[in-house]
């Protein structure tokens, strides 16, 4: 073992089947302790029995505290390929395995490493049937590992077993169990724990800080010095419509009931009228031109048209009169 680890750390690295089932602030040490303590959980596989022997309960563990704690999952990898030993389900990672998934610091790691070998094992399970034997291991690990199937492979497996359970296995507890454990696992619900799997809440983050004022548009020369622009600028402040034939020199009009200039009631201003508010000459009739003539019921007056004097073709008699008069 590396010297460089505190004795605590040491000991959970030597005994990780101990650490992993144990208390968080342990693993929580060991995760702060980070290189040395992830080499010394290593040498458990480099120095351990070859693949193809059974593995122990510490090299298990090893390789999940390995993915949990420092996200390394090699070893984790390489122990979900070993032989299953689950009847039915031989391409499932073994039980010793499986055991750590009942931990809930651990899950969220191990799941996307063992979502295929479980998915298999069952369907292997549902092809070639034990109902005297169901993966109960199996389908425990697939509900706490929160494994999704997109609804193939837990509802075909639940409806074999159930198919079971309505002839010669009536009655079953583990082919009940395993369906309740099928039925479970499709609602998909997963609780993970805090320290284990590195899953800790982010601090809250500060409020967000108001966005800077707007800058001042730019002043043109000769508009007076810059002042800062109004808070809540009211109605009265927005640039009014351009009011045509009233020069910026023309007196306001008086307010109603005075005629005059302020001081002098009674007194026209200079130019205006005996008989209205507003300035001016004095207004005559107006000439309407030919609508004058235009009747009262509305109807636009026929112009008067003047007699013809000198004979038309369309008269035969006048020429021979107008002839005879002559």
């Amino acid at each position: 073992m590396d010297p460089e680890l505190d004795p605590q750390v040491r000991h959970a690295v030597e005994h990780p089947a101990q650490t992993a089932r144990g208390p968080e602030d342990v693993q929580l040490r060991v995760r702060l302790a980070g290189e040395p303590a992830q080499r010394a959980l290593g040498t458990h596989w480099e120095e351990g029995a070859p693949e193809d022997a059974a593995p122990g309960e510490d090299r298990l563990a090893a390789a999940v505290l390995l993915a949990t704690l420092f996200g390394d999952t090699f070893w984790l990898e390489r122990a979900a390929r070993l032989p299953g030993d689950v009847p039915g389900c031989p391409s499932a990672p073994p039980s010793g395995l499986l055991e750590f998934t009942r931990v809930p610091g651990a899950r969220a790691a191990m799941a996307s490493v063992l979502e295929r070998p479980l998915l298999t094992g069952l369907l292997e399970w549902g092809t070639n049937p034990l109902p005297e034997q169901p993966p109960l291991i199996v389908a425990q690990a697939a509900r706490d590992l929160s494994i999704p199937d997109d609804g193939r492979v837990y509802r075909v497996v639940r409806r074999r077993a159930e198919r079971f359970l309505a002839r010669e296995y009536d009655g079953s507890e583990s082919l009940e169990r395993f369906v309740t454990l099928l039925t479970e696992a499709e609602k998909g619900h997963r609780e993970d724990g805090p320290v284990l799997s590195g899953e800790t809440l982010p601090p809250a983050a500060p409020p967000a800080a108001p966005p800077p004022p707007a800058a001042p548009a730019p002043r043109a020369p000769g508009d007076g010095p810059a002042g800062p622009p109004p808070s809540n600028p009211s109605i009265a402040d927005a640039p009014q419509a351009p009011q045509w034939g009233v020069s910026p020199s023309t007196p306001a009009p008086p307010p109603p009931g005075q005629v005059g200039r302020p001081g002098a009631p009674g007194e026209p201003f200079p130019g205006q009228s005996q008989g209205g508010p507003f300035p001016g000459p004095a207004r005559a009739a107006p000439w309407r031109g030919p609508a004058a003539r235009r009747p009262a019921d509305g109807r636009r007056a026929r112009p008067t048209i003047p007699r013809r004097t000198t004979p038309t073709t369309s008269r035969p008699g006048a020429w021979s009169f107008w002839r005879s008069w002559r």
